[in-house]
């Protein structure tokens, strides 16, 4: 089986490295501090993005990546269990605080009350809530990096697309609400993580279209099918699943839902067989 490249995407629309493209009002005006980076290295995400305007695509070499891709709590799947660092306590609770109440509705002295540290010791790790935020934004970029790598298993079979959407993708996990309730908040022009949450939205987007037009072209969709339609209509539902299962669902403890069958059965619906 060929894997078609991941950009240009199918239709000769462009993936989303050039933010330009799509947010061409303001394209590289974010001031969101960032956490230092290893010397010598770059982002995650910025690797990828880069990867998809050259067409140079670095295919995951397990199989084992969908299952583990790293997830809200800076785990990478299966390991050997291991105390968190302060500064990784730090992270996990401002990310859980985020996704309750986001970057607003959390303080830094929330997150140091919610972690059991002083607020002079959270200073210590993050001199301020924009930095910790970045961070945050990191491990959720690290996250949609391994969904980037993981298209050409997901491209191989629907059995393998559902098993990111319960996983990676399940919009009962931490990821998926994090990315939920500060997606909703950008649209506030003056939210610090605007352009990078923009711009994760459109990466998985763009991981679902690559996946899509990889089935299309093996004859799997139906016919006539939009897949760039598809794609978005797809996230979105992942998003707002996510919202509902912290918002609808505990006002309903006695409705059973499974919002990961909700989004396979949109899925394929535009799959045949």
């Amino acid at each position: 089986m060929t894997t078609p490249e991941l950009s240009p995407l199918a239709n000769g629309r462009p993936g989303p490295t050039p933010l330009a493209t799509f947010l061409s009002d303001r394209a590289g005006e974010e001031t969101l501090d960032r956490a230092p980076e290893p010397a010598g290295d770059i982002e995650p995400i910025t690797r990828a993005l880069r990867a998809l305007g050259s067409g140079e695509v670095e295919p995951a070499d397990d199989g084992e990546l969908i299952r583990n891709v790293r997830s809200v709590d800076g785990t990478a799947g299966p390991a050997s269990p291991q105390a968190p660092s302060r500064r990784e306590e730090i992270l996990d609770g401002a990310a859980a605080l985020f996704a309750e109440r986001g970057y607003h509705g959390a303080s830094l002295r929330d997150i140091s009350r919610r972690v059991g540290i002083s607020h002079p010791g959270m200073l210590h790790h993050f001199a301020s809530k924009d930095v910790l935020l970045g961070s945050v934004i990191d491990r959720l970029e690290a996250h949609a990096k391994g969904l980037l790598d993981s298209v050409e298993q997901m491209s191989g079979s629907p059995a393998a697309l559902d098993a990111s959407l319960a996983g990676p993708w399940d919009p009962t996990k931490h990821p998926m609400a994090l990315l939920a309730t500060l997606s909703a908040e950008i649209v506030n022009p003056e939210h610090p993580g605007r352009f990078r949450i923009a711009r994760l939205r459109l990466v998985h987007e763009h991981v679902f279209e690559s996946v899509l037009t990889a089935y299309q072209e093996q004859g799997r969709l139906v016919d006539g099918v939009d897949v760039a339609f598809v794609a978005r209509s797809t996230f979105s539902l992942l998003l707002s699943l996510a919202v509902r299962e912290q918002s609808v669902s505990p006002l309903q403890p006695s409705v059973q839902t499974d919002p990961v069958e909700d989004v396979r059965r949109l899925v394929h619906h535009y799959l045949k067989g």
